[in-house]
């Protein structure tokens, strides 16, 4: 059917009408060269943001499962005549790979199997301005071999950028000394790590500050850096000891003989037995003694950091005392700060009153940490809640975070806030009673961002969507409900909010399916093949727009845009997993 004139000229409008239906516009941040997936982490009032790229997905399906484009592979590392690689690769794909030729089917197949056992670290990390376009900033990998991991974590309106860099690594021959067993040993190559394996940063004008742990001894040490207030404070936590029984262990095994010192040291802070926070293991099985951390920036000179203290036994801030008992390497973590200096984050809790006798024991768990001054002050009532954790603080003094305890017979997340000048803690009605729901953020007009699980219309499945929450008005929404229906976008994950009230998302979107040099996949019929990929988004607020009703018949929760298929929960939760651990 031909349109009139008429009809031609009022498109624009209707088309107008359409978008200012929703509350918020879409307005993709996140697609950039290096990797197919990026995920939101800070915004600041001019809307500058910083972002992360995966460099490790899964590694099922077509085309690239590693998630990077043309990454750096050190074919020079890799034995080419070892029967894990020729058993995979052709007599001509051998040929070429040896001088230096490769296909993404050859380079998909070498990351895969990676026989070299070169370093892939996990994550780049991006800053953008408000021309929406993002720049990978190195942070300790300053020569691009993404063999580490790089997150950055929050920025102020000063445009500073805060996040934290593990080690990288360099191929080098090492030839360990003889044994009775092994009397004339053969010269190796292995991957060797820069110490500390893991340091906070301070990105400024470009330039990249690492920050020195306390306590550096028997492996460097480590610091992390989470939040930065627009008054200079940085919060973060990194080492100030290390226990008497890790250090008789580094002493007596770290000795350069079998493997180089740095090496020893690094695989030993890393294991997974070792990693400070896991609040359920014994003293002996722990290196660090992790503290929550407090920075000040002057210029661009960072201060020796004050050491935060820890809930404790019975939140005494002291440690245990009962006798028969082993002792526990008790730690905290600051996660956020605001303008005065007041901190919040998490500590080890325990209670010598609760005790496992067959392990020796004492009941400990982590819960949220107010830290103001020299104290650590208690949040949650340990009474009702297994575990729980503060994430962010305004410059109103209000706290938000999650408690977790049983519901329904499994353990779910409750968002919380907390007025710290009336001590009051509430937990706002969420989307169901059941419902996981973790903020992430809480800008000055008391208004918090983050993630709850939500149930697809006549089904038990659960999927992640982004909320937002005004704590004047007492609302909790879904901000899939507040964003135009014919949008391609999920979003999964709200993980920043500034006081224009903009919101940085991680969204979900269909996009061609690229292989390991970027290139698009194709199908028979010479199709682009499509997959859904997680993308940094900003949502700008529309003035006096509404809602539009895009619930139908078949779900109230599903989109156009899609829905969030397990394994790309999967990489949301590793990488939330890596901020909670690292």
């Amino acid at each position: 059917m031909k349109l009139s004139r008429i009809s031609l000229a009022i498109l624009p409008l209707l088309s107008l009408c359409s978008v200012q239906a929703a509350v918020y516009s879409v307005v993709e941040i996140g697609e950039v060269s290096e990797v197919k997936s990026t995920y939101a982490a800070a915004i600041n009032d001019a809307g500058s943001v910083v972002v992360n790229g995966a460099l490790s997905t899964n590694t099922s399906g077509n085309g690239n499962g590693l998630g990077a484009f043309n990454f750096p592979l050190d074919l020079d590392a890799i034995d080419f005549e070892s029967a894990a690689v020729t058993a995979l690769l052709s007599d001509q794909q051998l040929a070429d790979a040896i001088n230096g030729n490769i296909d993404a089917t050859v380079l998909n197949i070498l990351l895969r199997l990676n026989p070299a056992g070169q370093p892939i670290g996990s994550a780049l990390s991006y800053i953008g301005g408000t021309d929406g376009i993002l720049q990978n900033m190195p942070l300790r990998d300053v020569a691009l071999q993404r063999r580490n991991s790089e997150y950055l974590y929050d920025i102020n309106n000063a445009g500073i950028a805060v996040g934290t860099a593990s080690t990288t690594f360099n191929l080098q021959s090492f030839t360990p000394e003889p044994t009775d067993t092994t009397p004339e040993p053969e010269e190796r190559n292995v991957w060797v790590p820069e110490l500390s394996y893991q340091l906070g940063v301070v990105l400024q004008d470009n330039q990249v500050t690492t920050i020195p742990a306390p306590y550096q001894q028997l492996g460097g040490g480590f610091t992390v850096v989470r939040a930065i207030s627009d008054s200079g404070w940085i919060a973060g936590y990194g080492s100030i000891d290390l226990v008497d029984e890790a250090v008789a262990s580094l002493e007596g095994n770290c000795d350069g003989d079998s493997q180089p010192e740095s090496l020893c040291y690094y695989s030993y802070h890393t294991n997974s037995t070792t990693i400070p926070g896991a609040y359920n293991q014994l003293l002996n099985s722990f290196g660090y003694t992790q503290r929550g951390l407090l920075w000040q920036l002057n210029g661009s000179e960072v201060s020796t950091p004050k050491i935060l203290s820890f809930l404790g036994d019975k939140s005494s801030q002291a440690v245990h005392n009962r006798e028969g008992f082993k002792a526990i390497n008790y730690y905290s973590r600051a996660l956020d700060v605001n303008n005065s200096g007041v901190a919040v984050g998490v500590s080890l809790y325990s209670d010598s009153d609760r005790v496992a006798v067959t392990r020796d024991q004492i009941y400990r768990t982590e819960h949220a940490t107010l830290f103001v001054d020299d104290e650590a002050l208690p949040i949650i009532d340990v009474a009702e809640w297994i575990s729980s954790r503060a994430i962010a603080i305004n410059n109103n003094d209000i706290v938000v975070g999650y408690a977790s305890k049983t519901i329904n017979s499994q353990t779910r997340s409750k968002f919380f806030y907390h007025d710290y000048s009336s001590a009051q803690t509430v937990f706002p009605q969420d989307l169901f009673t059941s419902s996981t729901s973790m903020p992430n953020a809480i800008n000055d007009l008391d208004q918090v961002v983050g993630s709850a699980e939500v149930m697809l219309a006549g089904t038990t499945t659960r999927r992640l969507h982004g909320f937002i929450y005004d704590i004047a008005a007492d609302s909790f929404r879904d901000l899939n409900s507040l964003i135009g229906c014919d949008l391609p976008y999920t979003i999964v994950d709200a993980k920043d909010i500034n006081n224009n009230g903009e919101i940085l998302a991680t969204a979900l979107v269909k996009r061609e399916l690229r292989d390991a040099f970027g290139d698009v996949v194709l199908d028979d019929a010479g199709n682009a093949i499509e997959e859904d990929v997680a993308t940094g988004v900003k949502l700008l607020p529309i003035a006096n727009g509404e809602a539009e009703n895009c619930s139908t018949e078949e779900t109230s929760y599903e989109r156009k845009g899609g829905t969030l298929p397990w394994s790309l929960l999967l990489v949301l939760s590793t990488l939330c997993f890596f901020r909670l651990r690292s």
